[in-house]
């Protein structure tokens, strides 16, 4: 397996780390051990979420904040977790060359586990980052929804990885829009031609959801190679992944360190957010 932009040992170690709900502090304890190898700034929060920084910013400069979450569904992760044991992990070469990664009969945990493999080989490869890695997303954005926001007071957007294939992102999240058709005009339409995003879509809910309505930021939730989602036969594909990180890397180029501030109105109150949203339901119907 030849990848440009994951490390190896960073990949497997990550998806062979059982979490569920309310019990991350396996992934917690990895990314905070992380963190200190890489001497990354850092801190957790009262609820369990993980803060990271890298790098210091110039004057009227904005940080760049890449999102993943750390719990699962996976049940049958409870009792690895508590026995202090990790997930044994298959992996097939397809006939497209391309690597899958899962776990038989436990449901490997995709979701989000590689997202935030995504998020720290993002955060590696560029020299000024922030990054959260939230708890609880999977039983109501709880880790999002208590989140200290006076983190995201110098930055300038936010970037999820929390959508299932490759090809696939968000343009809103429980009707909440994440950014205006300008923004994705300007910056993300590139992205189908130059890394196959192709596919927009209204999704439930995840961690971006909260952090757009509280911080006011432009917000994106991008796919992270993950398939079967919330199922036993959950797997990942490698090689979208590492285009997964080429993409982040090339639109944190583009957008630079600047803000990215777009006000949050429900759409119940602003007939300008209700044309930007009947646009993008109409383009991507």
């Amino acid at each position: 397996m030849n990848l440009c932009n994951i490390e190896l040992q960073l990949l497997y170690k990550v998806l062979s780390i059982p979490s569920y709900s309310e019990k991350e502090i396996r992934m917690r304890e990895f990314l905070i051990e992380y963190a200190r190898q890489k001497e990354y700034d850092y801190y957790i929060d009262e609820i369990g979420n993980v803060y990271m920084r890298k790098g210091f910013l110039s004057d009227e400069e904005y940080y760049p904040c890449i999102t993943a979450h750390m719990d699962t569904v996976q049940t049958a992760h409870i009792a690895l977790i508590e026995q202090n044991q990790y997930i044994t992990l298959i992996t097939e070469k397809r006939k497209d060359n391309k690597h899958i990664i899962y776990a038989e009969d436990l449901g490997l945990g995709g979701d989000d586990k590689a997202g935030i493999v995504i998020a720290l080989s993002i955060m590696d490869k560029i020299s000024t980052c922030k990054c959260v890695f939230f708890v609880e997303e999977e039983i109501g954005c709880r880790g999002s929804e208590n989140v200290d926001l006076s983190w995201f007071g110098d930055v300038g957007y936010i970037m999820s990885f929390d959508s299932p294939e490759s090809n696939c992102a968000s343009w809103s999240c429980c009707g909440k829009l994440l950014f205006d058709r300008c923004f994705y005009e300007t910056y993300l339409e590139e992205l189908s031609s130059k890394f196959g995003l192709t596919k927009y879509v209204a999704h439930p809910y995840t961690d971006v959801m909260m952090l757009r309505m509280n911080t006011c930021l432009v917000c994106m939730n991008f796919g992270a190679g993950y398939y079967n989602f919330h199922t036993l036969w959950e797997y990942v594909v490698a090689e979208e992944m590492d285009n997964a990180v080429a993409m982040g890397i090339y639109l944190i180029e583009r957008l630079d360190y600047k803000e990215y501030f777009l006000p949050y109105s429900p759409r119940s109150k602003s007939n300008e957010i209700d044309e930007e949203f009947e646009w993008f339901q109409e383009t991507f119907k």
